[in-house]
């Protein structure tokens, strides 16, 4: 008997209810989900406040509670800066899979293209659910983004006082989008 594995890629700065509820539908008709932290190599910028291993902490820590962790790898992948040849490097780097799932269409076409088969996932509230809205309301001082994100993630973001983190990376930064 195989066991049916899919490929769930993103950012996660941080992993919020939008990226929870979507691990839980894959769940649903997955045996396994291989969470593949992109942009491994990036942290402590406005865009990527956290780094790999905080990220895959908090991830942790949010499985362990919810008792999911026998389902989920966790696997953090740096981007090499070539779209269609990180969909092959990141294939290479995770456990066999069946399926690469994600919300953005442009992450779908790309595992498309190499041949895979993609799942759509289907998001919840993304106008409310984002990491860059996230961040956002944390920069403003305003405490909603802990509604935003499952309480496990906000206690880790606490414990390694990652608001403070945020305020003082992206008020710092002089970009244009700094989201």
């Amino acid at each position: 008997m195989s066991i049916r594995r899919v490929l769930f890629p993103g950012r996660f700065q941080p992993f919020h209810n939008g990226h929870f509820e979507a691990l839980l539908q894959l769940l649903g008709e997955y045996d396994e989900v291989i969470i593949a932290i992109g942009s491994a190599q990036e942290g402590y910028t406005c865009k990527n406040p956290f780094t790999a291993g905080e990220r895959m902490e908090m991830i942790d820590q949010l499985l362990r509670r919810r008792n999911l962790r026998n389902r989920v790898w966790i696997v953090a992948i740096p981007d090499i800066n070539m779209p269609p040849a990180w969909t092959a490097y990141s294939l290479s780097m995770v456990p066999r899979v069946e399926a690469v799932a994600s919300g953005n269409p442009q992450v779908l076409y790309l595992y498309e293209w190499l041949g895979f088969k993609v799942k759509r996932i289907k998001l919840v509230e993304p106008e409310k659910y984002q990491g860059s809205r996230v961040r956002e309301l944390i920069v403003q001082g305003k405490d909603e983004w802990r509604e935003l994100v499952p309480p496990e993630v906000a206690e880790y973001i606490d414990s390694i006082r990652g608001v403070e983190r945020v305020r003082r990376l992206c008020l710092n930064e002089h970009s244009g989008n700094r989201w």
